[in-house]
């Protein structure tokens, strides 16, 4: 027998022997809303809490519990046993005989697509995910992000919706204007650099040198000598961090503090490159793509190699600015009543719509939350990058039935002003359908990163990093060939960061990145390609395991088989929470048991019939841990 399933199966047998047991007993209870928990293993394998069904009988506790165990003897089924009442716990022994066909039948005649249990209702769903600042590489912080997004979306489909990976490239705002600036002047000197990296530098480059120029002139206007020492020690900071770069790039450097140093106004030059991009300037858009264009080609080739894929580039400028979309929304929003004018800047009230409960609860404003208002323009006339979010979730909206972003937590006031916006615009539902999935930062101890000063951890320095060090745990465990670190390292990577909450802060640790003896990705791996190394043998050997019987498998069995049949309703569970983090744990617990088993209990030497049974479970071991490693993102090797 095949099954989506086998756990939600098992269930529906739980409630079919509760609602034999509750006749025999002259019980009355509603069965819809029973549980079926997983107990201690000292108690069972199930287990049904019975104090939520005390109230609906209309009986005393002590009643239903003499009445249950007295008829418990006498009710049979060919699936459970019960065990007794411990604590107002109903405990069953699940018939492994009768229940390993089912979890067996259904992984190996599902393949690939056991672990997906359709929704009741498909639906339209963008995950917007990474959206970096297009003007350097991506950064560790980057990492969680990309790889959470990636997960999402493998999960979500794998309850069949429809879903679509965006990628909101940001090339609007002063900070591409200062990239742009830069790389006009230096583009020929990029060589064999990586191109994001190469932007990013002259990013870092123009920004310390325009601030030392600025900080110079300060203290020549400057006669405070207090404030004139705290000038010179900024000047000093930055001064450290250009020499790190001049020896890097000495001819770069060179150049751009040439320019910038007789330059009339170089800020006001990036001004003009700003202002000429958003109003679609010809001259402006052939630099500003050209830049941006340079540096998203470094940004894919990390992406590639990190197996993260997106269906759409979205663009901030033809989306939000060109198209008029975004003085659209001001204009808008202006009719609300909700917008004043304070020191020449159009401010929205984002915080009196706050004050309502309704408000609130229909915008996903958690309760306590501080809400303040939420600048639109600014007195020059220039908007704001969360104004421009706005008009942006308009058009996601408009394509899908739901829009989940992941962007950090430190986001979590402008996500809230940009629901209140569109709340006010019409958007009633906007709690449900615009999710802000929220991420804590990934702290690497000992660095402080920002990337206008140039000191950040990349991810190209991560992922090379984990390979090389996949590769020389490979080499020192003699686990086979080399050639996989690539696959172990990356895989590492993604488990570490899909393995924690994403509410919770991360702290970077290459021994828990690459432990291949427990809950990592390549503990993961290796069990798999240990399940993998047994079929091999078998098939060598002439052991056809498709002929196995699975009801000849017992106890030694069972904990394998109970929770292989768990894996698609934890898929469900962890693409409903959109907790990635469930698979993780499961994915471990698998590996756990499936590795306590084999080290305890033969498999090839194991009498006839019962050694094809046995390899039918390690056979579905092998195909649950892909599925699950699948929807994480992580590619398996086939060695190891």
């Amino acid at each position: 027998m095949s099954v989506v399933s086998p756990s939600d199966y098992l269930k529906e047998r739980v409630r079919e022997y509760l609602a034999r047991v509750a006749e025999v007993a002259g019980l009355s209870l509603d069965l819809s809303a029973v549980e079926v928990r997983r107990p201690l293993r000292q108690y069972g394998d199930v287990s049904v809490p019975l104090f939520k069904l005390y109230k609906e009988a209309g009986l005393p506790a002590e009643t239903i519990r003499e009445r249950i165990s007295r008829v418990l003897g006498s009710v049979g089924h060919s699936m459970l046993t019960p065990r007794g009442i411990v604590n107002d716990y109903l405990n069953l022994e699940v018939n492994i005989r009768e229940y390993a066909p089912v979890v067996i039948d259904s992984i190996l005649s599902l393949g690939v697509r056991y672990g997906s249990v359709p929704s009741e209702e498909e639906e339209r769903i963008i995950v917007e995910f990474v959206s970096a600042n297009p003007i350097h590489p991506l950064h560790v912080g980057h990492l969680r992000n990309a790889v959470l997004g990636e997960a999402l979306v493998r999960l979500l489909k794998s309850r069949g919706h429809d879903v679509r990976s965006h990628f909101y490239v940001d090339d609007v705002g002063l900070q591409v204007a200062y990239a742009v600036y830069g790389f006009k002047h230096v583009k020929e000197a990029q060589g064999k650099e990586k191109p994001d990296h190469f932007v990013g530098a002259v990013y870092t480059m123009v920004n310390l040198l325009v601030e030392v120029r600025k900080l110079k002139e300060s203290v020549s206007r400057e006669n405070d000598p207090k404030r004139i020492a705290e000038l010179n020690s900024k000047i000093d900071e930055y001064v450290a961090r250009l020499k790190d770069y001049s020896e890097k790039y000495p001819d770069v450097f060179n150049k751009l503090a040439d320019v910038i140093m007789h330059s009339a106004d170089p800020e006001g030059e990036i001004r003009a490159i700003n202002r000429g991009y958003e109003e679609g300037g010809p001259w402006a858009v052939k630099l500003t793509r050209e830049t941006i264009n340079t540096c998203l080609e470094g940004i894919k080739q990390t992406l590639e190699r990190l197996g993260v894929a997106f269906d759409s580039w979205d663009w901030e400028s033809e989306i939000t600015v060109w198209s008029g979309a975004t003085e659209e929304v001001v204009e808008k929003l202006a009719e609300t009543g909700l917008v004043e004018k304070r020191d020449g800047a159009l401010v929205f009230r984002a915080d009196l719509l706050a004050e309502s409960n309704e408000v609130r609860e229909a915008a996903a404003i958690p309760p306590g939350f501080s809400v303040t208002p939420l600048t639109l323009k600014r007195s020059d006339g220039t908007t704001l990058y969360t104004t421009r979010d706005i008009a942006y979730s308009i058009w996601k909206l408009a394509r899908a039935d739901k829009v989940i972003n992941v962007i950090a937590t430190q986001q979590s006031l402008a996500q809230a002003q940009l629901r209140l916006a569109l709340y006010a615009l019409g958007y009633r539902d906007i709690g449900r359908r615009l999710v802000h999935y929220a991420y804590e930062m990934v702290v690497l101890p000992g660095v402080r990163m920002t990337s206008r000063k140039g000191v950040y951890v990349s991810a190209d320095e991560i992922l090379q990093e984990a390979v090389d060090r996949a590769r020389e745990e490979i080499r020192k465990r003699g686990l086979g060939s080399e050639k996989d670190a690539e696959k172990i390292g990356v895989g590492a990577l993604k488990f570490f960061f899909l393995s924690q909450t994403p509410s919770r802060t991360i702290t970077f640790s290459w021994e828990r990145v690459l432990d291949f003896e427990q809950n990592s990705g390549p503990f993961v791996q290796y069990s798999y390609v240990r399940a993998l190394s047994i079929l091999r043998k078998a098939e060598e050997q002439g052991i056809a395991s498709a002929k196995g019987d699975p009801s000849l498998l017992g106890e030694e069995e069972k904990p394998v088989v109970l929770l292989l049949g768990e894996f698609p309703s934890v898929v469900r569970s962890a693409a409903e929470s959109l907790r990635p983090d469930l698979v993780t744990s499961y994915l471990n617990n698998l590996a756990v048991e499936f590795n306590k088993y084999y080290d305890t209990t033969p498999v090839l030497k194991a009498p006839e019939g019962k050694r094809e049974a046995r390899l039918m479970l390690v056979k579905s071991v092998a195909q649950t841990l892909a599925n699950g490693m699948y929807l994480l993102g992580i590619e398996p090797p086939e060695r190891m």
